[in-house]
């Protein structure tokens, strides 16, 4: 029997999860992000300021949604910012009204407190850069309502012993379009496969971190994450992310994937490769001219599968990690 891991008979919306506003350290403000990122075909953007939760919701449309986030920091606090030890995580609500901002201290909002102190609310918890006070806060979070996705590891500068110790998180960036921009390592499967084959249950999407610097589109449209869902919504947007009905590109787009007969076959955009992982098992799929299918066989995967695909200008489509428990239920 076939069953669809990517439905072609959805609609699969496209989206920014990772943006920046006047309202913290961007340029723009909320609405004029939004007229951007429509006038280039995006659905969804998560609204991911600094420090401080803001409703967006007044921005939803029949055909735009504009996601409740924060871009959250969790920080060793040294004398200058640029020296610290930091992890930043972007929280997505459930409820696109909850403005409370879980596990949120006012010492971590530094700059942006004064400007909206008469609307900042937080339940007293003063994180610290601590494996404790991380998941603390994850968990925090997830109580709340709100999936975490775990930002820019190398950006961070974070280790190895640092992302392994995260417990609780939806999904892992591994495209920060604007930092890979201006750093070029900011596109992290390698972390990703790492998570994966240490026990890790995660996602992994793409965003773009756009500021606007000057009102220009830098780091702009870049990091896709498309969202499956039967219609536009708030509530289905979240849904289909919280359960992983995701993959994400930085050009090529998946058309199907599905399970069949003990193999996976994936249709896409024209694509110079596609490649199978499982575990540390790597199986390519090369054509000589343009590639739109590829299947895989099955039978060993015995933990999870996830597939790449590669276009001729460099750009990449991930599945996320599919589980075995999840293919056997």
């Amino acid at each position: 029997m076939k069953r669809y891991l990517i439905d072609p008979k959805q609609k699969w919306l496209k989206a920014n999860l990772h943006c920046h506003t006047n309202l913290s350290d961007g340029c723009l403000t909320p609405a004029e992000v939004k007229s951007r990122y429509m006038a280039h075909g995006y659905d969804v953007v998560a609204f991911t300021d600094h420090e401080i939760l803001h409703d967006n919701s007044h921005l939803c449309d029949e055909n735009f949604v504009a996601l409740t986030a924060v871009e959250y920091s969790i920080n060793d606090h040294a004398d200058f910012w640029r020296d610290e030890k930091c992890i930043h995580l972007n929280l997505f609500s459930r409820d696109p009204h909850n403005t409370f901002h879980t596990a949120s201290s006012v010492r971590n909002a530094g700059r942006y407190y004064e400007r909206f102190k008469d609307e900042f609310r937080c339940d007293g918890y003063d994180r610290v850069f601590t494996v404790e006070s991380i998941n603390e806060v994850v968990r925090r979070a997830n109580e709340a309502g709100f999936i975490v996705q775990y930002n820019h590891p190398n950006w961070s500068l974070n280790t190895r012993e640092d992302y392994m110790a995260i417990e609780g998180l939806w999904s892992l960036e591994i495209l920060n379009y604007c930092t890979e921009l201006e750093t070029g390592a900011e596109y992290c499967p390698g972390i990703y496969e790492d998570m994966l084959n240490h026990g890790k249950r995660l996602y992994c999407s793409m965003g773009d971190d756009n500021h606007n610097d000057g009102g220009k589109d830098f780091g702009s449209y870049g990091g896709v994450t498309y969202i499956g869902v039967d219609k536009l919504t708030y509530e289905e947007v979240f849904d289909a992310m919280a359960r992983g009905n995701i993959y994400c590109s930085s050009g090529p787009k998946i058309h199907s994937l599905f399970v069949e007969d003990g193999k996976v076959v994936i249709e896409t955009d024209p694509a110079v490769n596609v490649v199978f992982t499982s575990r540390n098992r790597r199986f390519m799929n090369r054509a000589g001219e343009a590639l739109t299918r590829a299947e895989f066989p099955l039978d060993f995967v015995t933990e999870y599968f996830r597939l790449t695909v590669f276009d001729d200008k460099g750009g990449r489509a991930h599945t996320r990690a599919y589980f075995s428990d999840e293919l056997n239920q």
